[in-house]
C-alpha cells in the first residue's frame, strides 16, 4: 500500500510539476505579446529620429581660413533672362519662343541666364547656370545632375561647379504637381549635393576681385510656388565661401 502511494504521490508531482511549468511559459508567452506593440512603438521612435538627424545633420566644418564670404541671390521668375532645355513640358522656358533643345544633342541639358542680387536686393550683374541631367526625362526625385555656374559682376568672375539632387524638404511640392495640382507654401533647403566632402559645391576659379580663389559654396532655393505649367515662384540663392590660398 505504501509503495501505490508514493507511486501515486511522484505521479502528481510530476504532473503539477509539467502543469506548473506550462502555466509559466503562457505567461511568459502572454507577457511578450502584450509587450510587443510597445516594443515595436519604440523602435519606430528611435528610427524616425535617426532617420530625422541624418537628414537634418551639421556640416562638416570648414578649416577656419574660409572666412571671406558673399552671396549672390535670384528671384524667379522676375530676374530669369531666358531658360531652355530639352524635356517635354515640365518646365516653362523662357521667353516662350525661345528655341527648344528638345530632340537635340542637347536635351538633357538646361540653360538659364539671370540677373544677380546682393543682399540688399540690388542688381549687381549676371549669372548663366549649365545643367547636365543622366537623361532627358527632366530633374525627378532620387536624381542627381552635374550645375555649372558662370557670376559675372563689375569687379570681377567666379566659375563655380556643383552637383544638385532635389532635397527631402521639397518633395511635397513636386508630389502635387505630379498628382496634377498647383504647389504653394515656403520651403527653403539647399540643392547642393556636391562634390565637396560636405555636401556643397566648389570654386573652380575667378577674375578680377575673384581672381585665384578657391573655396565651396551652396545653392540654397526658397521655393514658394510650383504650377503644372512648369512655372516656379521663389528666391535662388548662392552662398559662396571664399579662400584666396588654398590651392
Amino acid at each position: 500500500m505504501m509503495r501505490v502511494c508514493q507511486k501515486v504521490k511522484v505521479y502528481l508531482g510530476k504532473y503539477f510539476f509539467k502543469k506548473d511549468i506550462l502555466s509559466m511559459t503562457q505567461q511568459s508567452s502572454d507577457r511578450l505579446n502584450t509587450k510587443k506593440p510597445l516594443l515595436f512603438l519604440l523602435l519606430g521612435i528611435a528610427l524616425g529620429v535617426a532617420v530625422m538627424f541624418w537628414f537634418n545633420r551639421p556640416e562638416t566644418p570648414l578649416p577656419i581660413s574660409q572666412t571671406n564670404y558673399v552671396e549672390f541671390k535670384l528671384e524667379m521668375a522676375e530676374d530669369i533672362l531666358s531658360l531652355t532645355h530639352g524635356f517635354s513640358g515640365s518646365i516653362i522656358r523662357v521667353p516662350h519662343n525661345i528655341i527648344s533643345l528638345e530632340n537635340s544633342p542637347l536635351s538633357n541639358m538646361i540653360g538659364l541666364v539671370a540677373r544677380i542680387r546682393n543682399t540688399d536686393g540690388k542688381l549687381v550683374g549676371l549669372a548663366s547656370e549649365l545643367e547636365i541631367f543622366p537623361d532627358d526625362a527632366g530633374p525627378r526625385p532620387g536624381m542627381s545632375w552635374k550645375t555649372h555656374w558662370t557670376i559675372t559682376t563689375t569687379e570681377g568672375s567666379l566659375l563655380i561647379y556643383e552637383t544638385e539632387s532635389i532635397p527631402l524638404a521639397h518633395i511635397p511640392a513636386f508630389t502635387s504637381v505630379i498628382a496634377g495640382n498647383d504647389w504653394t507654401g515656403s520651403i527653403t533647403a539647399n540643392v547642393s549635393s556636391g562634390p565637396h566632402p560636405t555636401g556643397r559645391g566648389v570654386i573652380v576659379g575667378g577674375t578680377g576681385i575673384y581672381d585665384g580663389a578657391r573655396g565651396t559654396f551652396i545653392e540654397r532655393v526658397e521655393l514658394r510656388g510650383l504650377t503644372t505649367k512648369g512655372e516656379m515662384v521663389g528666391t535662388m540663392y548662392l552662398q559662396i565661401y571664399l579662400d584666396h590660398d588654398e590651392k
